[in-house]
């Protein structure tokens, strides 16, 4: 096919640019929005799946920023848009950040099959078009192109602004800024003014740079030099207000902007971020949101829960060194020493029992795998089972979610995780992950192949590590604990008998924080779960293609959540026994505690032998 010279104004003629691409493109002469995607072929209101528009530099785009830009917005854009469906929008010339977006799409042109540019008529060249000035050629591997009625740079910005808005019609846009300067600052300044999130890669210059320092100076506090002088409430600077930001613009794109600086070399973790924006899922959303505050929880709890059990258990030890070395000395200090240490290992079990830490910490594990199983059965679409529409298959799987969630909670609050405070999560959506899941969006629906790679590949790697890690540390307390018993026969073969009772102390708390980890029988546990999905991974791989039907599938995602709540249920039996039986030790020891207390013997006096 020959190019014709374009003529009609507002009718789109195709032109065979210089790589052999073919794209549309229509002028826009006074013509609204609309009107040129749909004459486009991009109806307005079909931007359901979302919409990019990459904005930034474009000749002053060079050197350490633009290989940093190439490094991270290309990929990061390609797979955001193969993730979700969006359309991306960009300025169209084949110069800074539009030749990394154009250079994306044709090293991998299914994965952004619509890459519109937007640029003014009187500044650039295509074939078949005008020749004349010093005009910018149109990037070969875009595939539509609208050309604003402007001979400057910046007179194409309400139209850039416009087409994604038209086209979006109450979907999410989203905004990737790189570099940039005077006409990127008023891109980025519309958009904020539309509400969009505008994510800012550092470190490429210009006005990204700018927007990303002052945002962040404007919201956190600025450490002072040798802080660790200053007394608490003096060493860190107040955030910088915004009236001392001279340009009004910034001002406002600062103070009102959803800005999300980027920081880093991971265009995963970027397109992660822009595929969770541009989903409307908004149950998934907060199921996730649901899943980070109890596993934040969990995890804060469990912490606090082990550093309680192993100061008491220290505290008994260092108990009987000082009783020890005090009826050898007769020092008085170290009598009320003596008496103290057995009333704050009290007090600890006090706290930690009245608090219900370690029950807390089970029931929030257990509530955040249930609902991380509820998501993963979600994306594989394993819990959707509603008929009629796509539309009304997929608002019966949200209703489902729903309803799960809510169960779940449910039987959360009528545990002892209500007895305390249950804060929401407040951190980065989705949580950050692990393994093939770290660039996981969170929200799109999940192929056999990649179900095995995120759920259960990364569980399988999850359970090996950990398996790995509480061998050595059965290893090493074990060993600690012969150690204590082996030091206990050689102080009674030198006579020291009297120091006996601190080795058998030292072998005995070892022993019963060992316990306490439950170390053999999550090993078990852990061991078998592994086996079984691995078991249903090489299932699913002999199976030929034929048979790796959406059945198929839907079975192996249900036998796959089926193993891993059947793990945790077992888990959750094992620590719950384990924590009663520790709680009625402890009362026990409590006991033991206030009697000797109260029986303790008179103080001998300077002199007297012990």
């Amino acid at each position: 096919m020959t190019t014709a010279p374009y003529r009609d104004r507002d009718a789109p003629a195709e032109i065979i640019l210089g790589n052999g691409n073919r794209a549309l493109l229509v002028k826009a002469l006074g013509t609204d929005p609309g009107e040129l995607l749909a004459a486009l072929g991009l109806p307005p209101g079909a931007g359901g799946s979302g919409v990019i528009l990459v904005c930034g530099g474009a000749g002053d785009l060079k050197d350490a920023s633009l290989a940093r830009a190439e490094e991270v917005l290309g990929p990061a854009v390609s797979a955001a848009a193969q993730v979700t469906g969006a359309v991306v929008f960009d300025g169209g010339t084949s110069a800074g950040v539009m030749a990394i977006t154009g250079a994306a799409r044709g090293s991998r042109p299914w994965t952004m099959p619509v890459l519109v540019g937007v640029a003014p008529a009187g500044l650039v060249t295509y074939p078949g078009g005008p020749l004349d000035g010093d005009r910018v050629p149109l990037e070969e591997n875009h595939s539509h192109f609208v050309l604003a009625e402007s001979s400057e740079w910046g007179g194409e910005t309400g139209l850039l602004i416009g087409l994604p808005a038209a086209y979006a019609a109450g979907s999410q846009v989203v905004v990737v800024l790189a570099g940039g300067g005077r006409v990127s600052k008023a891109e980025a300044l519309e958009s904020v003014r539309r509400g969009w999130p505008v994510f800012v890669i550092k470190e490429t210059g210009g006005v990204a740079d700018d927007i990303a320092r002052l945002w962040e100076a404007h919201r956190f506090p600025d450490r002072r030099p040798a802080w660790w002088l200053w007394p608490a409430k003096f060493r860190y600077r107040k955030p910088m207000p915004l009236s001392s930001i001279s340009d009004l613009d910034l001002r406002e794109i600062v103070g009102e902007g959803d800005i999300r600086p980027v920081s880093g070399v991971e265009p995963g973790q970027l397109a992660r971020r822009m595929a969770w924006e541009l989903q409307d899922e908004p149950v998934l959303k907060g199921a996730w949101a649901q899943f980070a505050t109890y596993d934040h929880l969990a995890a804060r709890l469990r912490t606090a829960f082990t550093r309680f059990q192993a100061w008491i258990l220290l505290l008994g030890v260092l108990a009987t060194l000082l009783g020890l070395i005090q009826a050898r000395a007769g020092n008085n200090v170290l009598h009320w020493v003596v008496v103290a240490i057995p009333i704050l290992a009290a007090v600890l079990v006090a706290v930690a029992g009245r608090r219900a830490v370690g029950q807390r910490w089970v029931m929030l594990r257990a509530a955040a795998e249930a609902v991380k199983a509820e998501i993963y059965r979600y994306r594989t679409l394993a819990a959707g089972r509603a008929r009629g529409t796509a539309h009304d298959r997929h608002a019966g799987r949200q209703q489902e979610l729903a309803a799960n969630l809510d169960h779940i909670e449910t039987r959360l609050i009528q545990t002892d995780a209500s007895s305390g405070p249950l804060t929401p999560y407040d951190g980065p959506l989705p949580p950050q992950m692990y393994g093939a899941g770290r660039d996981d969006d969170g929200l799109s629906p999940l192929n056999a192949e990649r179900y095995l790679q995120i759920r259960i590949g990364d569980q399988l790697t999850y359970f090996h590590g950990r398996i790995r890690s509480l061998s050595r540390r059965r290893n090493t307390l074990q060993f600690l604990a012969i150690a204590a018993g082996a030091t206990g026969a050689i102080l009674a073969a030198a006579g020291l008998e009297a120091w006996i009772g601190l080795t058998s102390g030292a072998a005995a708390a070892l022993l019963a924080y060992l316990g306490y980890l439950q170390v053999d029988n999550t090993i078990v546990t852990y061991n078998q779960a592994a086996a079984s999905l691995a078991g249903l991974e090489r299932d699913w791989r002999a199976r030929s293609p034929a048979q790796q039907n959406a059945a198929a599938f839907n079975q192996l995602a249900t036998d796959g959540e089926k193993v891993l709540t059947s793990e945790l249920t077992g888990w959750v039996q094992q620590m719950s026994d384990t924590i009663k039986d520790l709680k009625r030790k402890q009362a026990e020891a409590d006991e033991s505690i206030e009697s000797a207390t109260t029986t303790q013997p008179r103080q001998p006096t300077s002199g007297s032998q012990p």
